[in-house]
């Protein structure tokens, strides 16, 4: 079986752009909003050097709200992939949730087991490419990532240092098994928990 580190896209991978509208943090929805974040193709080169498969899982619920098309939505991933190939990085996997219960597109007006923080999205991909998902991992900046990751029975890393809380009861608190500033960070504490290799800088 293989292991992965499951990876948020937008806010992990690359930068949000502020919704001024909705007043948050939203994803690209032009090409020339879309840019990696500082050390992310290094990164993720570390993840496959350590042998874990690199696989993103992101809810993208754009399209369901009208607010781009799946053309836009394809060719930011394409400007996604070819980014990280232009500084010799690879993403093994690539899964979207394009649903949202309040969809303005009535056929992604779904409930769906694939939106975070259901864990669909990674055991889609385990399916897929054959992953240990008890001994993989999975790192994203929102409380929906750690929730789903848990869900799936990955080790989670939180990036900006966010307490999350607990949806299962009592007003306790749960939180991610480590927290970093950003996707490098979030490697770091994954080598450490690894006893420290094997990798190779490159």
């Amino acid at each position: 079986m293989n292991r992965a580190v499951f990876l948020d896209r937008d806010g992990v991978i690359n930068a949000a752009i502020w919704n001024p509208v909705e007043g948050k943090l939203d994803t690209p929805y032009g090409l020339e909003d879309f840019r990696l974040l500082p050390g992310v193709a290094q990164a993720v080169r570390t993840i496959i050097q350590m042998g874990f498969l690199a696989v993103v899982v992101s809810n993208q619920p754009g399209v369901a709200k009208g607010k781009c098309g799946r053309e836009l939505l394809e060719a930011v991933n394409q400007r996604m992939l070819a980014s990280l190939a232009e500084e010799g990085a690879r993403l093994d996997g690539v899964y979207y949730c394009l649903h949202h219960p309040e969809a303005a597109v009535p056929a992604l007006r779904v409930h769906c087991p694939c939106r975070k923080p259901r864990p669909g999205l990674l055991v889609q991909a385990a399916k897929d490419l054959e992953i240990d998902l008890a001994r993989s991992y999975m790192i994203g900046d929102q409380q929906a990532d750690i929730e789903a990751g848990l869900a799936a029975r990955c080790k989670t890393v939180l990036l900006d240092g966010h307490s999350l809380p607990d949806a299962r009861a009592n007003g306790s608190r749960v939180r991610a098994h480590w927290i970093a500033r950003d996707l490098s960070g979030a490697v770091r504490a994954i080598r450490r928990a690894e006893g420290g290799g094997p990798w190779r800088s490159s």
